[in-house]
This record gives C-alpha cells, structure tokens and sequence, in this order.
C-alpha cells in the first residue's frame, strides 16, 4: 500500500511526494525497501503496488525496469478499498495463495526476522484465517492502535501466534502505559496475510456496499471498459480502514504473530533520528546531506538543495532543507510540523 500523502515529513514530503517515495531511511525510497524486503518471499511479478493517481508517473519511473504489477486508485478511499481492489487482481491467477498487505513507508531492521515470521504467518493463512502482525510495546505511545491478545492459540513453523481479543483505538497516555504494564497488547503495525478468497468473503459480509462495488470493477478487468469504470465505481466506494471495516467484525478466526523485527512506522523526523542512532557523530548529530555543525550537538540536517547547511552552538534541532522551503524546529516537538505545512499551502495557493 503507497498511496498515502503523509505530512509528517514536511517540508521533505509533499502531496506530490509523500513518505513512500522519500529517501529517509537510507540509499533508497522507502517503496523500494520495501519491495526489496519480500523478494525473498515471492517473484517480483507477484508484487502489487497500489499507488494514488497523483503518484502514477513517479511511480513508474521509480520501478522502471521492475516487473511489478503496479495499480492506480483514481482517488484514496482508505485500506479496505485499496486491499479490495489488489485481491481482485490478485484473485485471478492466486486465490487461494497467500497475500501479504504492507505499508509502504515502515522500516523494518532484522530482515531475516521479518521474513521468518511472514513466511510463518503465510502458513497460517492456508486455513483460511486472518492474521496480522503485531509490535511488543516498549513505550506508551497513543498514536497507535491496539491488539488486546487472548493467549497463546498455536505454533506455525515455530513461531506462537495468539488468538485476537479486541482492537482497540488510539489511547490516552495513562491508557497506554496501562497496557504497557499488562503484557497483552500489541502495537497494531498495519500488516496483514490473507488470502483472496478469504478477504473478499469478509468484504462481502461486512462491508457489502464495498463488496458489490468490487464485483462491478472485477468484471471490467482485462477489457478495454476497465479504467472508465474503476474511475466511475472507485470515488464512491465506502472510505474505512480495513481494520474498522473488517477485521473489528469478521467471524473468522484473527490471529497475531509478535512481529519483534525491528519495525518502526518512522512517525516523524524525531523517530528518524531515533532509527538512525548509528550514525549520529560523536556528539549525537544526524547529518543527512551538507552540513557543518560547531560546538552543537543533538541535531538532524537533512537536506535535498546542495547548499550547505552550517550549525553553530545549537542542540535539538532538526533543520529540513528543500529547494521552495526551509523548516527549523525543536527536534521533540517534530510531530507538529503538519501545522506548518497547512499554514504553508494557505499562503503559496
């Protein structure tokens, strides 16, 4: 999934060049780490980019080369839709293979991890069951959902996975630690392994709106009518996540697999600097681009213009440098730069 416009990364990101295809978490875009990350696990021709149309062409040009099967959504309309529209492509040389759904813009550390859990997850799947993969907590943060699990369901290849209890929404901060301390919860990461088959039957029985949409779409694939009517059917689809649309209301058994792999949603430029603690200088500075720093300490540049950029007797900076901007913050207050960018798009309109 790479169709999102996050603007946790402004100035760096921007509604033509969101998190996904920014060069943050090392030599390449995070869409193509991430491809990079499940060429183990399949053949490129079985990997499907679902990109938003205001990013086709840089998309195209990005994996250029690449034999992927990209698809366009003519407008967002949230995880269920976008998940729905990808099975139905899938559907019709794999239904009962399994799919594994990945945001495009997460970081992952222990690969070989990651693929070992996956894979064991894809297993489990064969049943007919949903599985999601889940975060061990190791602060209380309110900016994520939550998996309540029920205890130990079963092992696949080795690895246990628990049964769901219930998901539960973004916490306030006492709530959080609460479940820090309890052991039962996890970070809901957004990934998800399921089959076509098994997907499109949940879509059907709780999301039958969604559900009939799809089934207007999948009869125009691979004739000439289909963009005219993706583009017509797609903009009114029901807008929900696939976890309020499904999985808070499938019959089917949800299982979670401990996705301890060193995953970080790289929320914003203070969890970039956090990820990238290996390369901080001698004095915990960051420096991604041109810089020069002088008895400062504790800062991220991260620039994309060539200037360089000079750093004298500052701590706890992130300075972001792109050619038609330039943001200087507080590190620890990185999460509020959305309200720079909105003031930044009322005065450029």
């Amino acid at each position: 999934m790479a169709g999102g416009s996050g603007t946790r990364f402004w100035p760096a990101s921007r509604d033509y060049l969101p998190k996904q295809f920014l060069k943050i978490t090392g030599a390449r875009t995070m869409l193509e780490e991430t491809i990079a990350r499940v060429e183990p696990l399949t053949q490129l021709t079985r990997i499907f980019p679902v990109v938003g149309q205001a990013h086709a062409e840089i998309t195209r040009e990005l994996l250029s080369g690449m034999p992927v099967q990209t698809l366009i959504e003519p407008v967002g309309r949230n995880t269920a839709a976008c998940i729905g529209l990808a099975a139905l492509h899938i559907k019709r040389s794999s239904e009962d293979e399994p799919i594994v759904v990945l945001p495009a813009d997460h970081f992952i550390g222990d690969l070989n991890g990651f693929t070992r859990t996956i894979s064991a997850g894809a297993d489990l799947a064969r049943s007919g069951a949903i599985i999601m993969l889940g975060i061990t907590p190791n602060r209380p943060e309110t900016g994520y959902g939550y998996i309540k699990t029920a205890g130990e369901n079963g092992r696949s290849s080795g690895q246990i996975y628990y049964s769901v209890e219930r998901f539960v929404e973004k916490p306030d901060y006492q709530t959080a630690l609460d479940y820090l301390a309890n052991g039962n919860y996890l970070w809901n990461s957004g990934i998800f392994i399921f089959t076509a088959r098994t997907i499109l039957s949940q879509i059907q029985a709780c999301m039958p709106v969604l559900y009939q949409g799809l089934m207007e779409i999948e009869n125009s694939i691979g004739t000439t009518d289909y963009d005219r009517v993706l583009n017509r059917v797609y903009s009114q689809l029901p807008s929900v996540s696939i976890d309020y649309g499904v999985m808070e209301k499938t019959a089917l058994p949800v299982y979670v697999f401990r996705g301890d792999f060193g995953w970080s949603d790289v929320g914003s430029w203070h969890a970039l600097y956090e990820l990238r603690d290996s390369e901080h200088d001698e004095d915990g500075n960051l420096m991604l681009g041109n810089a020069v720093v002088v008895d400062s300490k504790s800062n991220l540049v991260y620039s994309v213009t060539g200037r360089t950029v000079a750093l004298l007797g500052v701590e706890g900076l992130v300075v972001v440098d792109t050619p038609d901007a330039l943001m200087v913050a507080e590190i620890n207050r990185s999460q509020d730069v959305k309200i720079l960018q909105e003031m930044f798009k009322r005065i450029t309109k």
